[in-house]
């Protein structure tokens, strides 16, 4: 009895004071669980954005102004698309709004309907601003979270990640092996016939896969004895088994940022410590024996998958909505100038999309992004969000250049900048054919590696090294 009182206050000390990290890994577990789907209707959204919102003011109460002002690059360009987003749906009177570019068909439809003059946001339509205003609910409460994380836990954050990717992994398999069916899909609307994972749509399974890579570099980096070898041989049949999903789920994105995976997970590996290089690595035997056995399993499970996904076939044949994918491009591209300088509103692009849609593209689906977050941004947000791309271009190119410089010195605050400018890069890479932070798990992932980016020149990781 004693000792579980002893246990339950130790925890409950423990707790008291982090319990940010408590919260943040919890947060990140539910965005995994609930948040794998882009749509706003999505069911367990009543759930999760209730869930952050309270996260995020737990956040908010525990951010000190020192953390914030250490952290203000990334809570600033979070501020900002926020504001941004509220400015669109501030109800605007008559004599402004109507007179936006773009707002013709507005103005006919109120005249046609006899609305008179009412006050309308810049948001042609609001319902979906406001949702986007609800979505960016989740990465906020996460990064405002991981900056009160203490540097030294944030190896937990890690953790936390790469066992939502791992759950994902599981359910691939077993979606796989149940030959694909629906009970094993967590949301109604899905990219049947290949493994999702905890998605909805197998590309954004395949992003969290290349993310992973470097992730798992990063853990068998930093490996120790007696367990060193053991946890490279593990990792390395970690990246076996993300390639080997990534090609099932038929995503060529995936295939082709894979690569670049592999090549950012070197450059993680190379930041490690000099001490761990000089360091033996144990009996050659083992890690060709743990990855051999590993790699079997592998086979094994993903033999069902190619049994029973056209894996291959979606590499070499394309769907009517890829090869629509550029004529898409080019609509959106060519209507950005309607709407300029303020854009069409965020959340828009449904609505906007068909009007400009020509008649031969019409069908009983529609589209519901242009496959092209950036376009998508710029026919939003217009000239505002131009800005805010650029200076979040500026921004990640000066972090990653401060992080390259800086690789040499073995901090594990470096390691980890280097991993969170990769998953940014990637997902940014992916942003050109996809909407993979559109999706609150991705998103909150892009969050916590906007903080990652930025510590170790808030800790000043030049002069001080956290093995």
């Amino acid at each position: 009895m004693a000792r579980r009182k002893s246990r339950k206050a130790n925890f409950g000390a423990d707790f008291r004071e982090n319990w940010q990290l408590y919260t943040l890994c919890g947060l990140i577990l539910a965005t995994f669980l609930m948040g794998g789907a882009s749509r706003g209707d999505v069911v367990s959204l009543i759930f999760l954005r209730p869930l952050a919102t309270i996260c995020l003011g737990l956040g908010l109460y525990g951010l000190t102004l020192q953390q914030a002002r250490a952290y203000r690059l990334p809570l600033g360009v979070m501020g900002a698309i926020i504001g941004l987003i509220l400015i669109h749906l501030i109800p605007l009177p008559p004599f402004i709004w109507t007179n936006l570019p773009g707002r013709e068909i507005a103005v006919e439809a109120g005249e046609l309907a006899g609305l008179g003059d009412v006050w309308r946001p810049i948001a042609m339509v609001p319902f979906r601003g406001w949702n986007a205003f609800y979505s960016m609910l989740v990465p906020a409460a996460v990064m405002v979270l991981s900056i009160q994380v203490p540097p030294e836990k944030h190896r937990v954050v890690l953790y936390t990640i790469l066992v939502g990717a791992l759950l994902a992994v599981l359910l691939g398999i077993a979606q796989a092996g149940s030959g694909f069916n629906p009970s094993f899909y967590l949301y109604r609307v899905s990219s049947q016939g290949s493994p999702n994972g905890l998605f909805a749509n197998r590309n954004h399974f395949a992003a969290l896969l290349c993310i992973a890579i470097p992730a798992l570099a990063l853990i068998a980096s930093r490996a120790r004895e007696p367990r060193k070898t053991l946890v490279v041989a593990l990792c390395s049949g970690g990246v076996l088994l993300a390639l080997l999903m990534i090609f099932a789920t038929g995503s060529r994105t995936g295939l082709a940022l894979s690569v670049l995976g592999l090549l950012l997970g070197w450059i993680v590996w190379q930041a490690r410590p000099d001490q761990i290089k000089r360091r033996k690595v144990g009996p050659t035997w083992i890690v060709p024996a743990v990855a051999g056995v590993f790699s079997l399993l592998v086979v094994g499970c993903l033999a069902v998958i190619f049994g029973r996904a056209q894996a291959l076939d979606r590499f070499t044949e394309g769907s009517v909505a890829e090869e629509g994918r550029l004529r898409a491009w080019e609509i959106t591209a060519g209507s950005l100038s309607d709407y300029l300088p303020v854009g069409s509103g965020i959340g828009s692009f449904v609505e906007i999309f068909k009007i400009h849609e020509p008649s031969d593209m019409l069908s009983f689906a529609y589209w519901n992004h242009a496959h092209n977050d950036w376009l998508e941004w710029l026919l939003e947000g217009g000239i505002p969000m131009a800005i805010l791309i650029l200076f979040v271009l500026w921004a990640f190119i000066r972090g990653a250049a401060y992080l390259w410089q800086q690789r040499h010195t073995g901090s594990y605050g470096v390691q980890l900048g280097l991993f969170g400018a990769s998953a940014i890069l990637i997902l940014g890479l992916w942003s050109f054919v996809d909407y993979p932070l559109r999706v609150p798990s991705l998103a909150s992932l892009a969050a916590i590696a906007a903080v990652w980016m930025v510590t170790p020149r808030v800790l000043g990781a030049s002069s001080k090294r956290v093995s």
